[in-house]
Parts: structure tokens; C-alpha cells; sequence
């Protein structure tokens, strides 16, 4: 579906969001490195990145200049933080690439195609922080997705900051008010025809309105995210002696309710037998 649409994503999105897309996109990318770049000026060693569903890389880039623009302040003498953008399109990532390469990132971004399910290729508890923006409601095991997150990213920060953060529409509530009532029927009859109209793909679109409001609400969610149980510490006989979990810090409602950051950090959960 995103490879059909990857060429005019970022006009669409733009049109669709009014331009505030970039803004939120600013404050996820915020929340999770400080507001003074604290992640990157605070850090001993290189700091590791990931950005899921990362698509045409517009969270990657920012990331990556965060760090190219911090890092260097910072105790390390050299550049050498790295952002690793995944996503399962690869015209997406085509367009991406072509990004990374204007913004001069090539240094620091990398682009591959990979799924938040199976991250295969990364190992325990090397990743700083972790991002995902408008990618979690297209992935169907959504607990096979945390779960792997969680196993990547470094557990027991000092400070206690955000390592996860997730960037995601819900329709506002009946209790939202007026402006909550004008972005719900946005979503649902605005979206889909002018979505459909600019790109030439109505079914895509489509898919788009009904996977917001088939989404959970903010407080369903924040319940699925802390529910997540992961095995990841076991004994030589496979008993799982300990579980990886997360814990909600803050949700930051945007946009009048209609588009959530969900702030998470992972920690480690000893079993115990009931």
C-alpha cells in the first residue's frame, strides 16, 4: 500500500495535516533527546537510535541532525551517534534515502527495510531510544512489535527519560468539545476524499480512516503498552526468570486530542510464581 502512494506521501501528508505534521514531529523527536539535546550531551559513549515505520525518514532526519548537532558538545570527540531508520516499503525508504542524502546525514542515518516485529538483526540492550510515528496501528501483533522494542533498548537509564516514544491519531473522544468533534469527523469523512482526491489511490485512504478509528482509545492504549510481558531472561532450563516491560510516563495530546505521544521507558520485571 505504501509503495503505491511512497512519491507523493510527504505532499499528501502535508495537505492532509495542514503543515502541523512537522511540528509534532518536532516535539516527539524533542521529548525523546531533551529540549537541550540532553541525551546526546549527557552521554559517556555513542548514543544508538531507532526509528520504526520510519517511512520517508522525516523523524530519521530529525533525529539524525539532533545528533549532529549535539553530539558534538558533547564528552565524545567525534560524531559517531547513529540513526537506523526501518520500514517494510522500499519505495518509501527510496525517498528516504534521497532526504538523508539532501540533508547531508549520510553519516549519520541509515535506511533499511525491516519490521518492528523482527528485529533479527539487532542485539539486547544496545539501542538509546526508540521512536515510531503513525506506524503502530498498521502492525497487526502490536505485542510482538513492544516486546522487540523493549528487548533492544537499553534497560535502567539513570535518568529515568523517555526511551520510547510512539506518535499515533485517535479519534477524540465525545467529551472533546467542539474542536475535538471537528477533528473526529476530519478524520472520518475529510481524510479519506481529499486523501483519495491527491493521491489517486482511494483504497489506501480508506484503510487510513479506518485503521484511526479502529485504533485504541489513549487510555486502551497506554493499558496495551504497560501490559506487555516479555521473556528475555531464562535459565538453562528455559524458565523465564525475568520479563521485559514498559512503564507510561506522560501521554502529550496534540491537535485537540486527535493525535497522541505516548512517552515510555523499559524496565526489567522478576517473575513471580502466583
Amino acid at each position: 500500500m505504501f509503495d503505491i502512494i511512497a512519491t507523493r506521501y510527504d505532499f499528501i501528508n502535508r495537505a492532509l495535516a495542514l503543515n502541523l505534521d512537522m511540528g509534532w514531529r518536532h516535539r516527539l523527536v524533542a521529548e525523546v533527546v531533551g529540549s537541550n539535546g540532553e541525551l546526546f550531551t549527557k552521554s559517556q559513549e555513542d548514543v544508538k537510535l531507532l526509528d520504526l515505520a520510519t517511512g520517508t525518514a522525516d523523524v530519521a532526519i530529525l533525529l539524525g541532525k539532533a545528533a549532529a548537532k549535539y553530539s558534538s558538545s558533547s564528552s565524545a570527540t567525534t560524531i559517531n551517534s547513529a540513526v537506523l531508520g526501518l520500514d517494510p516499503s522500499q519505495n518509501m525508504l527510496n525517498v528516504g534515502k534521497t532526504k538523508v542524502q539532501e540533508s547531508d546525514l549520510d553519516n549519520i542515518v541509515t535506511l533499511e527495510l525491516g519490521d518492528a516485529r523482527k528485529l533479527n538483526a539487532l542485539q539486547d540492550d544496545t539501542i538509546d531510544a526508540a521512536t515510531m510515528s503513525f506506524g503502530i496501528r498498521n502492525v497487526p501483533e502490536k505485542e510482538q512489535a513492544l516486546c522487540e522494542i523493549n528487548r533492544v533498548l537499553k534497560k535502567g537509564r539513570v535518568d529515568g527519560s523517555p526511551q520510547l516514544a510512539i506518535m499515533e491519531f485517535s479519534e477524540p473522544g465525545d467529551d472533546s468539545g467542539v474542536m475535538g468533534s471537528m477533528a473526529r469527523a476530519f478524520i472520518r469523512h475529510v481524510i479519506p476524499s481529499m486523501g483519495a482526491l491527491l493521491s489517486g489511490a482511494p483504497r489506501e485512504y480508506m484503510h487510513l480512516q479506518k485503521s484511526i478509528q479502529e485504533f485504541p482509545s489513549p487510555p486502551e492504549f497506554v493499558k496495551l503498552i504497560e501490559g506487555v510481558k516479555c521473556p528475555i531472561r531464562s535459565t538453562d532450563d528455559g524458565e523465564v526468570q525475568m520479563f521485559g516491560r514498559f512503564r507510561v510516563k506522560e501521554v502529550v495530546n496534540l491537535n485537540f486530542g486527535s493525535v497522541q505521544i505516548y512517552l515510555a521507558t523499559p524496565y526489567l520485571n522478576k517473575y513471580v510464581t502466583e
